[in-house]
């Protein structure tokens, strides 16, 4: 019993320590996109947006649309002095003006390029030293927090068997990734693994592990989102002449609110581990299961402000590019959830459809799925049964047709029983062929021989 009992909870802090591996797998996806950690390209190092907007590709579609753009500012100036010519009042716009405006729109096309690059570094530069400044083992140890070691601190709060005036240094070890928290037995050197909090341990990193998927997949999205904002910025500058600069002033919010957007997301990480291992310290209640409750909460609820920070930070830009991104998320997360479902609903009905052909899909229309793929493997076949004195002449004088239609009537079986039904009848059409009696191929069970009744045996 104590093997099964221990071997039960090696298998809980095995799932455990998965669930961590892969959330720390996670943020470092989190540095590499926002620009924090470099990328390897070429041999060389980048930041991975820098990467993306130098590249050949995009700089050739940016000039494509600078071209394109200079046209239309050329066409918006002729459109804004023939308005003006017969504006009155206030809408009456010198041409003066409505030339300095085009003036500013070029300059602002020349500028673009070096200010969004320069305003990407400088930012990268910031949010790195603040992320360094709020990650207090990065300034002590000099080295990276693990959210493996976290959790395992966290959930290890009343399990820990260690000396206790080395308790904090060994702690920081785990956090630090000095001691592997991959490895069962130097974890149960110093905490009895059967005594860890699973239950803040394993629900607590799926919630993070849900909230930090949801937050790479929204820096991905973001990333291609400045792309494309970066791209399609001539187009909106051209309209300055026309709308004095509105739809400029627009492209401007949205593309600072997606770029310290997913800064935000990186510095309200690094405060959910800064405030979660204090919470397991607290005790709201003298019950350890209204404890635990509430030490959930703080989980669900601190991982879900990592995944809003992007919201905050955008606020601040006056943007409101951050919620409409969430919203867009879920509605996408919903809609790849119906698509998936869809997809898996024709790929089994195909599938039933190549299993068990016209009866399979007869069956699933009146009874669902589970009765079609019962008709296809316990429904009838059709089976005939041959004459049990059959001639010569009926045998071997219709051999040849009965095998030059046989893969027709495989052909039949396939259609209306699909491949198991083909497969039903393959050998009762093989014993038709060479000793049925019948003109065409038929799926034809021989009459088995009578066996000799022992009373006529007797009586002979």
């Amino acid at each position: 019993m104590d093997w099964l009992t221990n071997w039960i909870f090696d298998l809980l802090y095995g799932i455990q320590k998965t669930i961590c591996y892969i959330v720390d797998f996670i943020k470092e996806i989190f540095y590499m996109l926002a620009g924090i950690e470099p990328v390897q390209v070429n041999g060389g190092e980048s930041d991975l947006l820098s990467h993306f907007l130098l590249s050949d590709a995009v700089k050739k579609a940016f000039w494509v649309v600078l071209l394109i753009a200079v046209i239309l500012l050329i066409v918006f100036v002729i459109i804004a002095i023939i308005r003006s010519e017969y504006a009155h009042g206030e809408n009456k716009k010198s041409k003066t003006l409505i030339l300095g405006k085009a003036f500013q729109s070029f300059t602002i096309f020349l500028l673009i390029p070096f200010l969004l690059l320069a305003g990407i570094t400088f930012s990268n530069t910031v949010v790195k030293s603040v992320n360094t400044a709020m990650n207090p083992y990065v300034l002590e140890q000099g080295q990276e927090a693990t959210i493996g070691g976290q959790i395992l601190v966290t959930s290890g709060y009343y399990a820990y068997i260690g000396e206790e005036n080395e308790r904090q240094e060994i702690e920081i070890k785990f956090i630090t990734g000095e001691l592997d928290y991959n490895n069962n037995e130097v974890v149960s050197q110093y905490y009895k693994i059967r005594s860890l909090d699973f239950f803040v341990g394993i629900i607590g990193g799926l919630v993070i592990l849900v909230m930090f998927v949801m937050s790479a997949i929204s820096f991905i999205q973001r990333i291609f989102d400045i792309i494309l904002l970066y791209i399609i910025s001539p187009i909106s500058v051209s309209t300055i002449p026309t709308d004095d600069g509105q739809r400029f002033k627009q492209w401007k919010e949205m593309l600072i609110g997606k770029v310290l957007g997913a800064y935000g997301i990186i510095l309200s990480m690094n405060l959910f581990f800064i405030i979660i291992p204090q919470i397991q310290q607290i005790a709201f209640f003298g019950n350890a299961f209204k404890n635990g409750i509430v030490k959930i909460l703080f989980l669900i609820g601190g991982a879900f402000a990592v995944t809003k920070a992007n919201i905050v930070i955008a606020s601040l830009t006056g943007s409101h590019s951050g919620g409409s991104e969430t919203r867009e998320l879920i509605a996408n997360m919903r809609t790849g959830k119906n698509i998936t479902r869809a997809v898996g609903a024709t790929a089994l009905g195909l599938g039933g459809a190549i299993l068990g052909g016209k009866h399979f899909m007869d069956s699933n229309k009146s009874g669902g799925l589970a009765s079609g793929l019962k008709n296809t493997f316990t429904g009838s076949t059709g089976k005939g049964v041959s004459s049990s004195n059959p001639t010569k002449a009926n045998r071997y004088g219709k051999m040849p047709t009965r095998i030059a239609s046989m893969p027709i009537g495989v052909m039949k079986d396939i259609a209306t029983g699909g491949i198991v039904g083909a497969g039903k009848n393959f050998i009762p059409r093989v014993n038709n062929a060479i000793k049925g009696t019948t003109l065409l191929n038929h799926p034809q069970a021989l009459k088995s021989k009578e066996k000799p009744n022992a009373n006529n045996t007797e009586k002979h």
